[in-house]
């Protein structure tokens, strides 16, 4: 088995933050409620405290989305999380089994997608690449380079189906 090759960085990216547009959604109206109040009543700038939740929400989902990177290489899926502290998740292509596209409307409308990547792996049974611009493409080469993988090890999948 040659492994000498090296690593090399398909692709990698961010899901998009319109994963969170109901969270932003709720926030502005929210937002615009509190503010409506402000101006329509006689609590005063107290009521303006109001605020500070939406606001927090927003900005607790834009960092959560914004510090998830994936990254695709020739021999590996790698999902970083985590702001302060960071938590790199890595799976090897050679156990990928099957890839399924996901393209909800919302989503397809800005031109992204979720890629679904079952595994053999106990601990990522499930994978899910959330958001991703041009999901066909990095499906193609996902399966290319599990492929060449499996082929470069040696690995077969075996499936067994009880009668």
């Amino acid at each position: 088995m040659n492994t000498n090759a090296a690593e090399t960085i398909v692709w990698q990216g961010s899901p998009s933050q319109w994963t969170n547009f109901g969270s932003y959604l709720l926030a502005v109206l929210l937002m615009a409620g509190v503010v409506a109040a402000y101006f329509l009543t006689t609590v005063g700038p107290i009521l303006l405290l109001g605020l500070i939740p939406p606001f927090l929400l927003v900005m607790g989902r834009w960092i959560g989305t914004k510090s998830q990177r994936y990254e695709v290489t020739n021999e590996r899926i790698r999902v970083s999380t985590g702001l302060l502290s960071r938590r790199t998740t890595e799976l090897e292509l050679y156990r990928v089994r099957d890839y399924t596209v996901v393209e909800p409307f919302w989503l397809r409308l800005i031109g992204r997608g979720n890629l679904i990547v079952e595994t053999s792996d106990r601990t990522n049974p499930h994978l899910v690449l959330r958001a991703v611009t041009g999901v066909n493409s990095l499906k193609d080469q996902v399966r290319a380079n599990t492929e060449r993988m499996r082929q470069l090890r040696g690995v077969r999948d075996i499936e067994i189906n009880p009668q």
